[in-house]
């Protein structure tokens, strides 16, 4: 596969991935009676990181719930998101053809591993009253995500080294999306409603990505 191909895939898996993104932020909504603990914006970012059965009543209130039906269809979405980013994870490791994208691809891919159990941990509770939601089921949410989170950061700073290599400032400016997302990412582990705000960098990221690789003319990695 040239060059160009290869720039086209990665380009078009993020015109996907976007799309998903705009999939999984609309209908169905939550209603009001989700109200996310701790200041995190998000429901799907807030039962990720639910750390009591208090908090997953918080956000999705005792079954049945119209929240929780909300929440399903997401998880369900929330897959063909994962193959999404998955694809473009790939894709670029194979446009850049460095060791270190591969290294960004690998941590990648292992974070969609860790999205798929987390989803399956969801959904695993979606049915469950709140009484018979144990410690050990949100801990299988829990963690998994915040592996999945340290993961897809890791991957965006070392795509961003990548990217910031390549000198032109449309690479730059995706690497500088990518390191702002890293940087935000990380500390939201820590301070878990900052996980959304790095949503925001990781979102215009993915558009720099597509005007780079469809709209312009992407020259070869190496010429670049």
């Amino acid at each position: 596969m040239s060059s160009a191909m290869r720039s086209r895939a990665a380009g078009w898996l993020a015109v996907a991935s976007i799309a998903m993104i705009v999939i999984l932020n609309g209908a169905p909504l939550f209603t009001n009676a989700s109200r996310p603990p701790r200041g995190i914006a998000s429901p799907i970012v807030a039962i990720e990181v639910a750390r009591n059965v208090d908090e997953v009543d918080a956000i999705l209130s005792d079954a049945p719930s119209p929240d929780r039906e909300a929440m399903r269809i997401k998880q369900y979405l929330d897959f063909a998101f994962i193959a999404c980013y998955a694809g473009l994870y790939i894709a670029l490791a194979r446009w850049f053809g460095q060791r270190l994208a591969v290294i960004a691809a690998i941590c990648g891919l292992a974070a969609a591993v860790f999205d798929v159990v987390e989803n399956f941990a969801i959904l695993r509770i979606l049915d469950l009253p709140l009484r018979a939601i144990t410690q050990g089921m949100i801990d299988a949410i829990r963690y998994p995500s915040l592996a999945k989170w340290t993961l897809a950061f890791v991957a965006s700073a070392l795509f961003g080294v990548l990217f910031w290599k390549r000198q032109r400032r449309r690479f730059r400016f995706i690497a500088l999306l990518n390191f702002a997302a890293a940087a935000l990412g990380i500390f939201g582990l820590y301070d878990n409603s900052f996980l959304v705000w790095a949503g925001i960098p990781l979102a215009a990221g993915l558009l720099a990505t597509i005007a780079a690789f469809l709209l312009f003319r992407s020259p070869s990695p190496r010429a670049a």
